[in-house]
């Protein structure tokens, strides 16, 4: 986030602002910013630190006991090495041993399924920040577990899981250890291709664009005889492209940072390598004569359908692949039967759907209704398709449909999703008034809240509008306070802690003492997921949809507020009773220790 400093700008305007910033700071504000609690030093910081890894021993929890380990062992790493290393054997101890007895995770929220980590790799992680041959050596040892493991009594959700768990190990190792980030790469082409390299790679490019080029190239002399349908994981990246080519382009899709160019020689490389692969596929009956994997279409329908996407790429660039182009095409098409063309169209129809602009949905469903045939599906679908491009007069368009869904339930939660992106695209547009109008309709606290944070960042970056942002975070602050005890409101209070720290320290001490009582009200509280969920449901159908909380975490806001001041932000973070939640708190707090030195303390003056 932009941070202005309002605190000299405000002092400009009269009347309610300027009672507010004249309230006197009763937290330590010293002079050049500097720490002066004489317990604010390494050793102390240590302790606090240590005190947290000691106590562990009594959760019963192993995931947050896990956890506490890890966070203790990354703290003390430089202070204390083999401390340190003790922490993280010990949490891969206790991570295997969760892992063996109760395998992936998962858990059903209200209809939404979600895949719980694997903590083995959660240390991997931690570890691999520090010592990269330990990393490598546990690496392995997970994966000899993965290769001893029966493919058949895994389901589709986890049966790559520690592929993708590695990949994820190597991307966050690329800036600082390239040398292990590629060897852990490496160790995984060992496997099948398939879709963890479609997502893996823009990552990797957003990171090191020339790394994930070399990565690419590798990738594709690897897999050169994988089957044609396989190789379509690696034809998105070479074009920049957010879905692969082929037939399934529309069950995979991913986000394409800007600045992700294509790549014209790499685009050659994969036509050359899918043409000749094709080419080989079709030339074999066995190949033929082979039913399709699970779930997947048979191997011609994914050769036809690519090389119908080629042609006019192949026509401008790469006219001297016409020619084996051609053949692919001529051999796939004779090898389609009547299920493959029914396919085919089947698949020709949802793109077509896929594809149609707003004003062409709106007609189909104005159709439909003269028809007597509208559902609330076609509504549903009008207004989430594309929403966050939509305009204000799109939003007005839509919004008398609403009215015309027949499940009250599916009703009220569309309600709530058509105000909450309405409210963001007023954000967007810098229509404040209408923003906070919007917000006052979205029903659910944490959505709501979620609005008018964003209101007050953007406010926040106009010099004009900087009175409003106590006006927009006292509504915050009056929205989570009507609201029963829960996660939701504890992550408002730890946002406007935030926001209120660049303005005024006091206040944001208060919101920090009341999230630290709300949390201690709950049982089990999870307060570190960064994202929340919302589903509609309907008589014939389940939309899922989640929303990024702004970065307003419990640790973020400990390490905000801890900056000047220690004794206030530490003695909330050793009144939290989670026991995970002390040890992020406690230990963003003696990070600042170490960050930023305590300053010297001038004794009295001799006359």
């Amino acid at each position: 986030m932009n941070r202005i400093f309002l605190t000299t700008r405000l002092i400009l305007f009269t009347g309610f602002s300027a009672i507010f910033l004249a309230i006197p700071c009763t937290a330590q504000e010293p002079a050049n910013g500097k720490v002066v609690d004489q317990r604010c030093n390494m050793e102390f910081a240590k302790f606090l630190v240590d005190q947290q890894a000691a106590e562990s021993k009594s959760v019963t929890e192993t995931d947050k006991r896990i956890r506490i380990l890890i966070r203790s062992a990354d703290f003390v790493w430089k202070i204390d090495q083999p401390v340190a290393r003790g922490y993280f054997s010990e949490a891969f101890k206790v991570a295997t041993e969760r892992f063996r007895e109760k395998g992936f995770e998962r858990k059903d929220d209200r209809g939404i399924l979600e895949i719980l980590p694997d903590h083995r790799f959660e240390v991997i992680r931690a570890i691999a920040r520090h010592d990269s041959e330990w990393a490598r050596r546990l690496t392995e040892q997970a994966l000899k577990e993965f290769e001893e493991s029966s493919s058949e009594r895994r389901d589709a959700f986890d049966k790559t899981r520690e592929i993708q768990e590695i990949s994820r190990v190597a991307l966050e190792s690329l800036k600082t250890n390239p040398e292990l980030s590629l060897h852990l790469y490496r160790r995984i082409m060992k496997y099948p291709l398939d879709s963890h390299w479609f997502f893996a790679l823009p990552s990797v490019a957003r990171h090191d664009r020339q790394f994930a080029d070399r990565l690419y190239t590798e990738l594709l002399s690897v897999y050169a005889n994988e089957t044609p349908r396989r190789l379509l994981f690696l034809s998105a990246y070479p074009f920049a492209a957010n879905r692969p080519l082929g037939i399934d382009r529309l069950s995979y899709s991913m986000s394409i940072h800007e600045g992700f160019e294509p790549n014209i020689a790499l685009q050659q490389r994969f036509i050359d390598v899918f043409l000749r692969r094709a080419g080989i596929f079709l030339s074999d009956p066995a190949n033929l004569a082979k039913p399709p994997e699970q779930h997947y279409h048979p191997e011609p329908l994914y050769i036809l359908t690519t090389v119908q996407e080629l042609e006019p790429i192949v026509i401008e660039r790469f006219p001297q692949l016409m020619q084996r182009l051609s053949v692919a095409r001529a051999e796939a098409s004779a090898a389609i039967n009547d299920d493959m063309r029914k396919r085919l169209a089947d698949e020709a129809r949802r793109g077509e759907n896929f594809a149609l602009g707003f004003d062409e949905r709106l007609k189909q469903i104005e159709k439909a209704e003269s028809d007597g045939k509208l559902t609330d599906w076609m509504i549903v679908q009008l207004l989430i398709w594309d929403v966050n491009s939509r305009t204000e007069e799109q939003f007005a368009k839509v919004e008398p449909w609403l009215e015309k869904i027949q499940i009250d339930e599916t009703k009220v939660a569309i309600q709530g999703y058509f105000w909450f992106h309405r409210g963001k695209r007023a954000v967007k547009d810098l229509r404040f008034n209408d923003a906070r109008r919007f917000a006052a309709r979205v029903p659910e606290i944490d959505h709501r809240a979620i609005l008018f944070f964003d209101i007050a960042e953007a406010q926040l970056k106009d010099l004009n509008e900087a009175a409003a942002v106590y006006e927009t975070l006292a509504e915050v602050g009056r929205i989570a306070r009507q609201s029963g005890d829960s996660i939701a409101k504890a992550r408002v209070l730890l946002g406007l802690a935030s926001l209120y720290e660049n303005v005024n320290h006091t206040f944001a001490i208060n919101e920090l003492s009341d999230a630290v009582k709300v949390l201690n009200k709950l049982k089990d509280p999870d307060i570190l997921t960064m994202s929340i969920r919302q589903q509609i449901r309907g008589k014939d159908f389940s939309s899922f949809t989640s929303y990024s909380v702004p970065g307003y975490d419990l640790e973020s806001t400990f390490s905000l507020l801890s900056k000047n001041d220690f004794d206030l932000p530490l003695s909330n973070a050793m009144a939290l009773e989670d026991r995970y939640l002390k040890t992020l708190a406690v230990t963003a707090v003696a990070r600042k220790c170490i960050e930023q030195p305590a300053a010297k303390v001038e004794g009295p003056t001799e006359n």
